[in-house]
């Protein structure tokens, strides 16, 4: 079995993702525990962020599924890595019960993220996660709150046609 330390940087983290160039929206995972399905992630908000809107000097808190769900996405890509296999493709299902409390994470901060796997189906490939996006690294109440559900696929072509 391969092991991955547990503060992965963006450099190395890049390997675990099928998210490349400006779609990629992690800078750090800091902690993950492939047994227990849980993972923490960062992302460091700047200008270059896709989603980065100049007005407002920040990134809409209606972007934060799509940190949540690279945040699972880094945690299925390091556990099949683990694994000896090779990270697969995932695609959102759903986004549920999905609640924030800002409008916007603001320039030059660090976001974090925290993803707990609440369902499992290993025929399909189908998982939920409850996640939490925290407007800073440090504060102890999540400003983001969601359940996203993900598809992993070896052919994605297959399931959704050429």
């Amino acid at each position: 079995m391969i092991e991955i330390q547990q503060l992965i940087e963006h450099d190395e983290l890049i390997n675990y993702l099928p998210h490349k160039g400006k779609m990629f929206l992690l800078s750090r995972v800091t902690q993950h525990d492939v047994n227990n399905h849980t993972i923490t992630s960062e992302y460091d908000i700047t200008e270059n962020c896709i989603f980065y809107e100049p007005e407002f000097d920040g990134v809409p808190s209606w972007a934060g599924f799509e940190f949540m769900a690279q945040c699972i996405s880094a945690l299925t890509g390091i556990t099949n890595t683990i694994k000896g296999r090779t990270p697969l493709p995932g695609f959102i299902l759903s986004v549920m019960e999905f609640k924030a409390d800002v409008g916007y994470f603001r320039n030059n901060t660090t976001i974090q993220m925290k993803a707990i796997e609440d369902f499992r189906d290993e025929e399909n490939h189908v998982y939920r996660y409850i996640c939490e996006l925290y407007a800073n690294k440090n504060d102890e109440k999540p400003v983001v709150t969601t359940k996203v559900s993900v598809m992993e696929t070896e052919d994605a072509e297959a399931l959704f046609g050429a």
